[in-house]
Parts: C-alpha cells; sequence; structure tokens
C-alpha cells in the first residue's frame, strides 16, 4: 500500500515540481469546468441548432482554451526562469601571473629596499623648548563670616543658598562668606536649643520665611538674637506676591521684631522664581503659550551683607557651602 506514496515523497523533496503539477491541474480543472459549463448553458437553451450561434459558440470555446492554455504556459515558464536564476552563478577565475612578471616585480622591490637601507638617515634636531610658566594663583580672600542659614521648614533656604553661590562663582571677590543650612526652626525647646548653640558657633544668621511671621518663628527670632549675632531676615518667594502684599508683608515683619532691630536687615529675595506663561503671536497671527522661568534676585541681600562686612565700601562677595 505504501509504495504508491514513493512519487509523492520524491515531488515532496522539490517544491518547484510540486507547484508545477499543481498549476497544471488547475488548468486542467478550468478548462473541464468551463467546458462543462458553457456545453449545458448551449444544451439547456437548445441554441446549437442556428448555425451562427454554434459558429459563435465554437469561437467563445477555443478563446477561452487558448487564454487558460497561455496562462498555465507562461506561469510555468515564469517559475522555470526563476529556479534557475536563483542558482549561483560561479565568479570566473583570475588568470595567474606569469612567472617573468612575478620575478621582475620582486628584483624591482629588493632593489629599493637596498637603496633605501644604504640612505644614511639624517640625526634629528633637538630644539629646547622653555617650560612655561606657571600660572600665578588670584589671591585668596580672606573668609569674613560664617553665617548659618535657617528658618521654617519649606522656604526655600536650599534654594536661596544654591542662588548665592551661583551668583557669587567669582574669584576676584574681596571676601568670602560661607554659607551652612542647619535645621528648620520647627520643633520644640530642645530643638531650638540646638539652633540656638549652632548660632554661638557662627557669624551671623540668615532667617528665611515666605510668609509672615508666626509666634513660634517670633520666639526663635529673639532667642537667636540674644547671642549677639546679626541676624537678616530674608522673604523668599517674592515673586509670589503682588507689590502691595508685598509691601504690607515686610512692614509686619517689622512690627513684630524688637525694636531696636535695623530695619535693612529685613529684604526680599526670589531664589526660585515660580513658571510664567506667555502668549506670543507670529506673523501669521497664530499665538503660541511658553512657558519661561525668570532668572532668580537676590541682589537685595547681598548688598545688605556687603555693607554689613566692610562699611563704607562695596566688596564683592564669593559665597562658599561650609563644610
Amino acid at each position: 500500500m505504501f509504495k504508491w506514496f514513493a512519487p509523492l515523497l520524491l515531488f515532496a523533496a522539490k517544491p518547484e515540481v510540486m507547484v508545477r503539477l499543481l498549476v497544471a491541474g488547475l488548468a486542467a480543472a478550468v478548462l473541464f469546468f468551463g467546458v462543462w459549463l458553457i456545453s449545458s448553458i448551449a444544451v439547456t437553451f437548445d441554441t446549437l441548432k442556428n448555425p451562427a450561434i454554434a459558429a459563435i459558440y465554437g469561437v467563445v470555446l477555443l478563446i477561452f482554451f487558448s487564454v487558460v492554455t497561455a496562462v498555465g504556459w507562461l506561469r510555468l515558464r515564469r517559475l522555470t526562469a526563476s529556479s534557475k536564476a536563483a542558482l549561483p552563478q560561479p565568479a570566473p577565475e583570475a588568470a595567474p601571473l606569469s612567472k617573468e612578471i612575478v620575478g621582475r616585480r620582486a628584483k624591482e622591490l629588493a632593489g629599493k629596499w637596498h637603496a633605501e637601507s644604504r640612505t644614511a638617515r639624517k640625526p634629528a634636531t633637538r630644539v629646547n623648548v622653555a617650560p612655561a610658566p606657571a600660572p600665578v594663583p588670584p589671591p585668596s580672600a580672606a573668609a569674613r563670616a560664617t553665617l548659618l542659614v535657617t528658618g521654617p521648614a519649606y522656604a526655600g533656604k536650599s534654594a536661596l543658598i544654591e542662588k548665592l553661590l551661583e551668583d557669587g562663582a567669582s574669584t576676584a571677590a574681596d571676601a568670602v562668606v560661607r554659607l551652612k543650612e542647619g535645621m528648620a526652626t520647627d520643633g520644640d525647646e530642645r530643638h531650638l536649643d540646638v539652633l540656638v548653640g549652632s548660632v554661638k558657633q557662627s557669624d551671623g544668621v540668615l532667617f528665611v520665611v515666605d510668609q509672615d511671621l508666626r509666634a513660634p518663628e517670633v520666639a526663635a527670632i529673639k532667642r537667636f538674637l540674644t547671642t549677639g549675632k546679626p541676624l537678616y531676615l530674608v522673604l523668599n518667594k517674592a515673586d509670589q506676591f503682588g507689590g502691595g502684599d508685598r509691601d504690607a508683608i515686610l512692614n509686619s515683619i517689622r512690627a513684630k521684631l524688637p525694636a531696636r532691630f535695623p530695619a535693612a536687615h529685613v529684604v526680599c529675595a526670589a531664589a526660585a522664581p515660580m513658571p510664567v506663561e506667555r502668549e506670543i503671536e507670529d506673523a501669521r497671527g497664530a499665538v503660541r503659550v511658553e512657558v519661561r522661568r525668570p532668572s532668580g534676585d537676590v541682589s537685595a541681600l547681598t548688598n545688605v551683607l556687603a555693607h554689613a562686612l566692610a562699611p563704607g565700601a562695596v566688596p564683592a562677595l564669593r559665597f562658599e557651602r561650609a563644610p
């Protein structure tokens, strides 16, 4: 029984043969079905009795058979051509060079190498280059003060320190101010005692707030002032207030401080202003919205510190982060 499947196994090993057989079978089936269909229609309507209709019927059958045969032949021819084109063509081998050409080229190379080896090499000239003078480091400015930066939580103490370090990054400074970020003033009495100890070890305090003073903050400021160290109060995030509101907050802060507290030590700053949306209209009339972050402004604070460190002059300050 299995011997009848041997030819099928041979055809399965060659896919192009199986494709040809399938195409031939489909063409034969189309021919048979077409003849049967047209004959059935002709016999059913009994139209072959008319000679003209019989002639037309014969022409239609001839055209149908010709088209099917041509399509099947072109399909088989295309498969045969693609299989032949897929076979790799061996590259033509280059003809070997003759012994005379090889020998002549070898003699030329040997003569060239011999001539180069006999040529005396010139000694390399030695050039004495004077060493470049070492750069003279700029005179380092003496540290004038170490300020402790404290205040309530989320008032922008870290942003203020980063802005001062960025603006004061100058090598030609007349004085150096070291900034040390301390703990927030939010806490109990023990926490406040630790902060007072840190204030005693520094040269002053930068007290940073972002709103009007509250009772715990007023109490902390009074404790810091008992150490005798100067205190500078900074109203940060001033860009979030209008002109009138900002002046009202400053007046309220000054009223809550002790009577002998210098009013000039209360300043405004905007270390990290909030982004601002701006509408920009192009030449076509289209409006687009751009979000821009204004640059920070701590000039009022730096001016106050400069006058406090060197009365009668306005030195250039350089801020550093205290260890």
